[in-house]
Parts: C-alpha cells; structure tokens; sequence
C-alpha cells in the first residue's frame, strides 16, 4: 500500500474516531441534561443511562398498568448502576408480598441513605409496628444526611415526645447528641401537644449532665412558667446548675452578681438597651470581685433592661442590698420593681428612687406575694416613666449584694 494512501487512511480512521468520541460526549451530555426531567429523551440519547432508567421506572410506577414497565426499568438500573439504592426502592413499592416489599426497601435504604422516599417508607413501616427504636435510627439517619427534612421531621419528634411507649428509644437517640438534637428539642419543646409527657422525657434527659442545652432547658422553663407550673420550672433550672453555683441558690439568685448571666430561667437576664451600658465591675467598696454597673448616655432610655424571675410563695417578703449613684441625673430616679409574672397588674412594690450623686448605702424593700394569681415574679430595674420626656437620664449606678428574705407581720 502506498505511503499516501496509507496515511489518508489513518487520518481518516482518526477522524472516524474523533467524530465517534464527540458524538459519545455529545449523547451522555444530552442524556445527564434530561435524566431528571425527561427520561425517555434522555434514554434516546442514551439507553443505558442509570438516572435516566431510574427516573424512567420511578415515572411508570407511578402510572396505572406500568408495573412490568416500571419493574423492568428499574431493573435495568440496577445493571448500569448496582451501588445505587433507589431502584431497589421502586421494586420494593411494587411488591405485593410485604416482606419481600420491605427487604428490597431496607437495601434501597442501606444504599441510598440519603434517598427520603426510602427512610420515610422505613420510618412509616416501623412506627406502625410500634418499633420505636428502629423507627427513630432512620429519623436520625435522615435528620444527619438531609437537613431540609427537619421542617417534616420535628413535627412527628415533637409527637412521638408525648408518646411514653417512644420516650426511651427518643431519649437514647438524644442522649448521643445527635447534631440535629437542639434543633429539634426546641421545636419539640415550643410545640409538643401534651406539657406532661413531653415533661416526662425531658426528666429522662435532665438526668445526663449536658444533654439539655442552656437555650433549650430556658424555652422549656419559658414554656412551663407560661401554664404557671413554678415549683417545677424553678426544679428543672435548679438541677441544671453547675455543682459551683449552688452556694447562690435563694428567694434571689447571684444577688452579688459574681458570675456572669447565662443560664437562663431564673438567672439575672441583661438585655441590650440603646443608651445604656450594662456591666458587671470591679470598683471601691465592691463586695466579692464585682458588682452591677448600669451606665447610661444622658438620653431617652425606656429602661427595664435588668431582671430576674422568681418563684416566691405566697408570703411577706424583704429585699435589701447595696447601691451607689454617680452623677446619676433622672426626674423618676432608677427603680427596683416586683411585679407578678402572669397578670398585667401593676408592680407589688416599688423601692426608693436612686439619683444624684452618694455613696454606697443600703436600701430595703417590703411586699407581699399574693396567695393566688402570682406564681412567679419578676424583679426589675427600671426608670417609671410615665412620658417619654421622663426617660432621659445620665451618669451611673451601681447595685452589689442583693437578697430576698421572707419575713413575718
């Protein structure tokens, strides 16, 4: 053969090649872009395509009569694909035999854990057994894998918390804090159905150090002191304390303010208020290291910015503590109030005004719990003002070993 015609040929075969490798890009780009939406177009191009014949056989088994169809397409996928799940899934969902249906979903499942329609068949079968261990292993599963579930899943945990037959397995998935488990034990917390089952549960949990978030445990107090259930709010934050801060416990927790706010519950609450600045400082005459120090910007501040809740019983009580102003400039003067937490009557007591320019000194103030009615309280600093234009103060104040002691009359 001639050299010419030789290398003609060559070219030729190369250019016969390099049409057959396009075509070959060509079709499987053509099928990846219709796999999902079209199917059968994507199978034109392509017919051995393992998304395409899956989402093929997902179609048919949805179609009256296509069960052969779909059954076979699904099979066809496994032959392209044998690691994917979901066709297994398809079968499964054709199945009449529920044994057989349920075993080719557990594969689907095992292979495809990220495949929802899989968990969920899974999560259905089991909760309908009464299986709550294995129903919630693919709630977990699901919840780790695919987050946008949770707006499906929480609601059916915040159930299955009120069910006392699912409070073991559901505390034992809880208990090795899973990353979903916060998010969901509020929403279980804010929305669950039954307060005393879901209390029950979360007795399970308070049991384990750790296992209740501080923003948790305070939406659960939150939500049992809304249906005045005092005594056992104030139990459930007691027994969340660290072992250090149980010396603080009284009528008043950390009076001295020598720890930092944070526990929620019935722990001081300092909340952000334009033109004030609230502290806890060292200072002359402080007792302990530090003591609360409010300052404020000679500007209209509807101060109520520093509170604690309590549950005092019905009764007579006392707060004393410490205080001093610098240059404290107000027409109201700055305010300790008690008022009932569950009514919008006003305040049971108000102390003394402080203002101006002193020394620390003591200041003391008398009230009176009511026998019905005011379960818990909430014990405020705040400037009374009763206009706007009564708002504005300046300077600073500052307040240091606080306490609440009953009292007889």
């Amino acid at each position: 053969m001639a050299p010419d015609v030789l290398k003609r040929g060559l070219g030729l075969g190369f250019l016969a090649l390099l049409a057959f490798m396009a075509w070959r890009v060509a079709s499987l780009g053509m099928a990846d872009r219709f796999a999902a939406t079209d199917p059968e177009r994507a199978l034109a191009w392509r017919g051995n395509h393992p998304e395409a014949l899956f989402q093929q056989a997902q179609k048919l088994a949805q179609e009256p009569g296509q069960s052969a169809a779909a059954a076979h397409h699904a099979r066809l996928a496994l032959q392209a694909n044998p690691l994917d799940g979901r066709p297994y899934r398809v079968l499964g969902q054709l199945e009449a035999d529920p044994d057989k249906s349920i075993a080719l979903i557990r594969i689907a499942a095992a292979r495809s854990p990220r495949d929802v329609p899989s968990q969920a068949l899974l999560i259905e079968h089991y909760l309908a057994q009464r299986d709550f261990t294995s129903a919630l292993d693919h709630v977990d599963t699901l919840l780790r894998v695919e987050s946008e579930t949770n707006g499906r899943l929480y609601p059916l945990l915040a159930e299955l918390a009120s069910v006392p037959e699912a409070q073991p397995a559901l505390a034992e998935v809880l208990l090795t804090a899973p990353p979903w488990a916060q998010g969901a034990l509020s929403h279980m917390v804010q929305t669950a159905p039954d307060t005393d089952g879901i209390a029950m549960l979360m007795e399970r949990l308070r049991k384990s150090p750790g296992s209740l978030s501080p923003p948790v445990l305070s939406t659960w107090i939150d939500r049992l002191t809304r249906e005045d259930r005092w005594g056992q709010a104030y139990l459930t934050w007691v027994s969340q304390l660290p072992q250090d801060r149980l010396n603080g416990l009284g009528n008043l927790f950390n009076g001295g303010f020598e720890w930092a706010p944070g526990l929620g519950g019935f722990d001081w609450r300092f909340m952000r208020a334009p033109g004030s600045q609230i502290t806890r400082a060292a200072g002359p005459g402080v007792i302990g290291q530090v003591a609360l120090r409010v300052a404020f910007e000679d500007r209209r501040v509807p101060f109520s910015h520093v509170r604690q809740m309590l549950a005092l019983p019905p009764g007579s009580y006392r707060l004393t503590g410490r205080q001093r102003a610098e240059s404290l400039r107000t027409e109201r003067g700055l305010v300790w109030t008690v008022t009932c937490a569950s009514t919008a009557s006003g305040p049971l007591a108000t102390s003394e005004p402080l203002r101006g320019q002193s020394n620390w000194r003591d200041f003391t103030m008398d009230f009176e719990v009511p026998a019905t009615g005011c379960g818990g309280q909430w014990l405020t600093l705040t400037v009374p003002a009763r206009i706007p234009a009564e708002q504005r103060i300046g300077g600073i104040a500052w307040f240091d070993a606080m306490r609440i002691a009953r009292i007889s009359r």
